[in-house]
């Protein structure tokens, strides 16, 4: 839409698993694109958890077909991901197309929600 926010990439995503990833932490951590056309394809490959690194690396992706299809794909993902921790930054897995609507607070004037 034609709506940009601050809360755009906590509302609206694709994602196989977001977590608060380090890309940077290794030289061997990777985030790499493919689009042929018919499929547009992202991949993760050994990213590490900030600050906890020790954990192990994650390989994982998500493919988005022309036909509307998406795919997400597992290959390395050292611990449950229950087990990981939402305090520096939310952990889901999923698809959210949210939208805001921004209306008039009626106790505060000039203000939205």
């Amino acid at each position: 839409g034609d709506v940009i926010h601050r809360m755009l990439t906590a509302t609206q995503y694709i994602a196989p698993l977001m977590a608060n990833f380090n890309p940077s932490y290794s030289p061997n951590s990777t985030v790499q694109y493919l689009d042929n056309g018919t499929v547009f394809v992202v991949q993760w490959d050994q990213v590490y958890l900030q600050g906890k690194e020790d954990m192990g690396s994650f390989t994982f992706q998500a493919a988005l077909h022309s036909s509307g299809r998406i795919v997400f794909g597992y290959k390395e993902i050292p611990v449950p991901v229950l087990q990981i921790s939402a305090s520096q930054h939310p952990v889901k897995a999923g698809l959210s197309d949210a939208f805001m609507v921004l209306n008039p607070a009626p106790d505060v004037p000039g203000e939205s929600r």
